[in-house]
C-alpha cells in the first residue's frame, strides 16, 4: 500500500483516484465527482494500491518501512485551500461567503471543530475579558468568562450594558451566529502572518520516520494541468508503476480543473491589490469573505497598520482605500 497524507480540502480523495485508476490499473468509475465536485465517488472494484487518509491527524498511526506521497503547501496556497476546504470537506457544501450565519454548527464537526475552538479561544475568550476591563471600575472584580460576568452583582452588570453600551458576543450553540467582522478579522491574521495560520501549523506535523520513503506533492500542482501531469509521471517512476491511458487522465483533469471555482482566487486578488499599490481608480468587484480578510491582511503587512472596514461600503475603489489608510 502506497500511503497519501493530506489535509481536509488538499485533493487528496482526487489523487487517491488518479494514481489508482491510471497507475495502478485499479478498476473503477470513469469520474470520481459528486454534485459538490469533490472526489468522493470512486466506485472502486478490487484492491486499491493507494490509499488516503488525514494521517498525520491521526497521532496513534505510525507507518515504517512505508511509501508516503504528502501533499503540502506553501503560504501561497492558503487562501485557495481555506475556500475549497470550506466547501468540500466533509460535503458540507459551506459557503465562505455566507459564514456569519450559522457558524458554531457549520464549524462544529470533525474537520472544523480546531477552527471554532481557535475562533472561540482567539476571540470569543478575551474579548469578554477585553471589552470589561475597558470600562471597568478598578472596586469592581475581574472576569475572564461570560459565566463570570454573569454572575456579577447586577448594579454592575446594568452599568456596563446601559451606561457603557457593552456589548460581550457570544459563539455558542444557542448563539450560533458570529459577526462578519470578527470571522474577516479571524482569517486576516492567519493571511497577514502565514507561519501562524491553521493549515500551516497542521502541516508542522506532517513528520515521518526516516525509514519511510515521502513524496512531497505540491498543492498548487492540482491547478495547472501540465504540473499536474508532470507530477503524476513521476510518481509512476518512484513507484514502478508506468502511467496509463493519459488521454483519458488529461479529460479528467479537465474536468476537475472546471470544478475547482478558487483556483485563481489569489490570483484574482493579488491583481486588484497591485492596482491599490499603483494609485488607479476602479470598482472593486463583488469578494467573498475570505477575498476580503486575504486582501486586508496583504494590505495591512505592506503599509504596515491596521485596516478594518465592515462588509457595507467596503473599499469601493482604492482611492478609499488609501484615505482610510492615512
Amino acid at each position: 500500500m502506497i500511503y497519501i497524507d493530506f489535509q481536509s480540502g488538499a485533493h487528496g480523495n482526487y489523487l487517491e483516484f488518479v494514481c489508482n485508476k491510471f497507475l495502478a490499473g485499479v478498476l473503477c468509475k470513469e469520474s470520481p465527482f459528486n454534485k459538490l465536485g469533490a472526489s468522493h465517488c470512486q466506485g472502486y472494484i478490487g484492491d486499491k494500491k493507494f490509499q488516503r487518509g488525514h494521517y498525520s491527524e491521526e497521532p496513534q498511526i505510525k507507518f515504517i518501512d512505508s511509501k508516503i506521497i504528502s501533499i503540502q503547501i506553501n503560504h501561497d496556497d492558503l487562501l485557495p485551500l481555506s475556500s475549497i476546504s470550506l466547501l468540500r470537506a466533509g460535503d458540507y457544501g459551506i459557503d465562505n461567503d455566507k459564514l456569519e450565519i450559522n457558524t458554531y454548527h457549520k464549524f462544529n464537526n470533525q474537520n472544523y471543530r480546531w477552527v471554532l475552538d481557535n475562533l472561540v479561544d482567539k476571540f470569543f475568550q478575551t474579548q469578554i475579558q477585553d471589552s470589561y476591563n475597558a470600562v471597568k471600575d478598578d472596586s469592581w472584580p475581574n472576569v475572564s468568562s461570560i459565566n463570570e460576568f454573569n454572575n456579577l452583582p447586577k448594579w454592575i452588570r446594568d452599568e456596563c450594558k446601559n451606561v457603557h453600551n457593552l456589548k460581550l458576543l457570544q459563539l455558542t450553540d444557542q448563539n450560533p451566529d458570529c459577526p462578519r467582522y470578527v470571522l474577516r478579522e479571524f482569517f486576516k491574521i492567519g493571511f497577514r502572518y502565514p507561519d501562524q495560520a491553521g493549515y500551516i501549523t497542521k502541516q508542522k506535523k506532517m513528520i515521518y520516520d526516516s525509514s519511510n520513503d515521502v513524496w512531497i506533492f505540491p498543492f498548487k500542482n492540482f491547478y495547472n494541468l501540465q504540473d499536474f501531469l508532470d507530477q503524476i509521471h513521476l510518481i509512476g517512476k518512484w513507484c514502478r508503476l508506468p502511467l496509463q491511458n493519459l488521454s483519458e487522465l488529461e479529460k479528467l483533469h479537465d474536468q476537475f480543473l472546471a470544478r475547482q471555482p478558487y483556483k485563481d482566487s489569489k490570483k484574482f486578488c493579488d491583481q486588484l491589490i497591485k492596482k491599490i499599490h499603483q494609485k488607479e481608480l476602479f470598482v472593486l468587484p463583488k469578494l467573498d469573505l475570505l477575498q476580503e480578510s486575504y486582501i486586508s491582511g496583504e494590505l495591512e503587512k505592506y503599509y504596515d497598520c491596521e485596516i478594518s472596514i465592515e462588509r457595507v461600503e467596503w473599499f469601493k475603489h482604492s482611492k478609499e482605500i488609501l484615505e482610510k489608510i492615512k
